[in-house]
């Protein structure tokens, strides 16, 4: 068992056991036209979001730094981060801290 930082969006925080710390969000970062795949865990791929390979040092930087990322599965972004409790697979065990509160407003 470990602890990492997980994005979530609002509406995974219902039931957090379905998300796994490698599911791929998206990084938008300013001046390019794709996105750059970042797992669930902040762990920034060497893809852009259309699949090809090769991701620049200094975009990987940038997409790095996104602390709002968007969660194409869903259409919608995941920037509520917390700490977790996952197994060796990266599945959810449960919060490491206070379970985020799910924001009525935006």
């Amino acid at each position: 068992m470990k602890n990492e930082r997980w994005a979530f969006s609002e509406s995974e925080l219902a039931d957090p056991a379905a998300c796994n710390a490698y599911d791929e969000l998206i990084a938008i970062v300013p001046d390019c036209e794709l996105g750059i795949i970042v797992c669930r865990n902040g762990e920034v791929s060497n893809r852009w979001e259309d699949g090809a390979v090769g991701v620049p040092a200094d975009v990987a930087e940038a997409a790095n730094a996104d602390e709002s990322l968007y969660h194409p599965d869903l259409d919608t972004y995941a920037d509520v981060w917390a700490d977790v409790f996952v197994d060796a697979d990266g599945a959810w065990l449960g919060w490491a801290k206070a379970a985020p509160e799910v924001r009525t407003t935006r």
